[in-house]
């Protein structure tokens, strides 16, 4: 779903001609189009049904609400085809890992981070709505409806109760600690025990230890203060990494001729 989308915009197209140029253009303007549904000022509500991968993902995360029917299967699925998510969606995990360590009263974001990487590395994708929020792809206070059919009316009752109730958006997110570079070390040595074990491919773990990196808020101390720019700067670089070399570019082809992912 996301590779064809990702060909209707010129995106695979761009990539397989060798405009990595353009390709990294292509991520910015998603970036900054994920960061306007999170601060725009009117409230942003995801109506969600069905499937939600890839940038899908990432818009409902953006959304200041998301109303999604139980049959709802979302997830960030860009490691399935040799890259992560780069429109904010690492960026997201970052920072809810380092809400649920301060509401935990703990100042170490890794051991909830951990749980987002897995999410990420291992292309989960919810098998209803409910695992979703389990998997963090939908948060506490996103609305699950039975029907489908009511989505788009509880949708429209959440967007005018939040905006009657004296909607305000919320302020750029400064001042988030980051596991750093001993979280980094930490997922690498568990993906090394993983390659040993033929359990991951040496590209697997290449894109795990990118997705680690910008998760971890780059090669800085651990408790470092970074802000949402510096990760989103993380994840377009990683991406544009990853995009470069010619296992993910084999993995990309691959899916978009078969429709299956390749295990290189």
């Amino acid at each position: 779903l996301a590779l064809s989308a990702a060909r209707k915009f010129g995106f695979a197209d761009q990539l397989m001609a060798g405009k990595l140029a353009g390709v990294e253009s292509i991520v910015a303007q998603f970036q900054d189009t994920t960061q306007a549904l999170k601060y725009s000022l009117v409230p942003t509500i995801a109506a969600v049904d069905g499937m939600a991968l890839g940038g899908g993902c990432e818009f409902i995360m953006h959304c200041d609400r998301a109303v999604a029917s139980l049959e709802s299967y979302v997830g960030l699925v860009e490691a399935g085809v040799g890259l992560l998510p780069a429109a904010g969606g690492c960026k997201e995990f970052a920072l809810r890992a380092a809400a649920e360590a301060k509401a935990g009263g703990n100042s170490d974001v890794f051991a909830p981070l951990q749980r987002h990487f897995q999410t990420i590395a291992m292309a989960q994708v919810s098998k209803s709505a409910e695992h979703a929020k389990e998997l963090g792809y939908l948060r506490p206070s996103d609305v699950i409806v039975m029907n489908r059919f009511e989505v788009l009316h509880v949708a429209k009752a959440q967007a005018i109760a939040i905006s009657e109730a004296g909607y305000r958006p919320p302020l750029k997110t400064r001042g988030i600690p980051v596991a750093g570079k001993p979280g980094i070390a930490n997922f690498k040595a568990a993906m090394t025990n993983m390659r040993t074990g033929d359990f991951i491919s040496g590209h697997d773990y290449e894109i795990g230890s990118r997705i680690a990196t910008v998760l971890c808020g780059g090669e800085v101390e651990a408790g470092s203060l970074v802000d949402e720019d510096w990760l989103l700067d993380l994840e377009r670089k990683a991406f544009m990494e990853l995009m470069a070399t010619e296992k993910t570019q084999a993995r990309i082809e691959h899916m978009l001729n078969t429709g299956k992912p390749l295990r290189n």
